[in-house]
């Protein structure tokens, strides 16, 4: 099949042989996983192809004919068959959307690579190059997915992508053994669906919003409201976000607390969208400027100050320093909200508590190092600030 001589995959399209492949797969230690989707118009990824590789080959699997996803939730769900994806984010989300359940436990390939030391956060196509040394096509990554019948060259890249996967995770794991990193890659996939299941609470996704941090505490009860109700409307609707309404108008309405038609057109909603959707907006900002202020929440943290900055700084040169001798991406080791979250924990006077980011396989390799740091940075202040008392005037 192709220059690449990837084998003729096993197509699944009826319920029936979903059943079939998925009883194999409940018996292998791992299964290589990707997912193939259209989302350009829609709140939700439209599925176009599942495909799943083992040690007996390929399976593509129609999302568009397939309809009882039970036996691959089983799949999904089994503690004993490692999931293995590359860069998996959105392929978790659409496993979501049509089994009901994310798969665990998970082997992301594109963090495994950054661990083992082979470079930065790699796309697919050079990880195969990287281990395996074979050239990868990937001029199908944009294509329709929902059109059939599938052209050969999507067949032959969606085909490939499984193959190369399941063939590449068992040498990548070997490198990682060699440098006693195995449980480095098993805690950041912990920790991938974590934050799967955490980005999934509605109700914090007013963080997001640039410059909520200007806010203050009744404004962004009501820029919190706003936002849930644009979340609902997005998910029901099955449209982007920004097609409902964009974060900039959001921040307007709740900044200036908008009390009719024309606030929410100097705000920036454009008139059809007021007809449509004006007056519940209007009534979320009155329901939020009547709540009783001990029910308020509180206001976002500040950006950081020159004095605090320089304090990163020198936080941002340890982790480099650090990443380049265990030879992986400096934001592998400690990204930059890690760095200020540990930095907000006591500046500061100290003590310093190390985030959960920061904890696992990272504290010894960084964490406790950085605390001391910053516990070393107080201790100078303190001691500026006791000479400066005791020198006479």
């Amino acid at each position: 099949m192709g220059r690449l001589k990837i084998p003729e995959p096993q197509w699944v399209r009826e319920n029936s042989e979903l059943v079939e492949v998925c009883r194999r797969w409940q018996e292998q230690a791992y299964i290589a996983v990707d997912t193939e989707f259209v989302r350009t118009t829609t709140f939700y990824p439209e599925a176009g192809l599942i495909q799943v590789a083992d040690s007996e080959g390929p399976v593509l699997i129609d999302p568009l004919t397939v309809s009882d996803w039970t036996p691959l939730k089983e799949v999904f769900e089994n503690p004993l068959v490692v999931k293995v994806f590359h860069a998996c984010a959105e392929d978790l989300e659409v496993c979501r959307q049509l089994t009901g359940t994310v798969p665990t436990p998970v082997a992301d390939s594109q963090i495994g690579g950054a661990l083992a030391g082979l470079g930065g956060i790699m796309g697919f196509q050079r990880l195969v190059k990287e281990i395996l040394n074979i050239n990868l096509p990937k001029e199908e990554t944009r294509s329709d997915w929902l059109k059939r019948p599938l052209r050969e060259e999507q067949i032959e890249y969606a085909v490939a992508d499984v193959h190369y996967l399941y063939r590449l995770y068992p040498r990548l794991m070997s490198l990682l053994k060699k440098l006693n990193r195995q449980s480095w890659l098993a805690e950041e996939c912990e920790r991938l669906l974590r934050r799967s299941e955490k980005n999934d609470n509605a109700a914090n996704y007013y963080r997001r919003v640039k410059l909520a941090w200007k806010l203050r505490p009744q404004e962004l009860l009501i820029l919190q409201q706003l936002v849930l109700w644009r979340e609902q409307e997005a998910r029901s609707r099955n449209v982007p976000r920004n097609k409902v309404i964009d974060d900039n108008t959001l921040w307007n309405i709740a900044r200036f607390k908008a009390r009719n038609r024309d606030q929410l057109i100097k705000a920036g909603m454009k008139p059809p969208a007021v007809r449509e959707d004006g007056k519940t907006l209007l009534k979320i900002v009155a329901e939020g400027l009547a709540i009783d202020k001990d029910k308020l929440p509180r206001q976002l943290d500040r950006p950081l100050s020159p004095q605090a900055g320089q304090w990163l700084k020198l936080m941002k040169e340890a982790v480099n320093s650090k990443a380049e001798m265990l030879e992986i991406p400096p934001e592998i080791l400690a990204r930059k909200k890690a760095l200020e979250a540990l930095l907000r924990s006591g500046y500061p006077n100290g003590p310093f508590r190390l985030p959960e980011s920061l904890r696992g396989w990272r504290k010894a390799e960084i964490g406790d190092y950085l605390v001391q740091l910053l516990q070393d940075q107080t201790r100078v202040i303190s001691l500026r600030k006791t000479t400066h008392d005791e020198t006479p005037l």
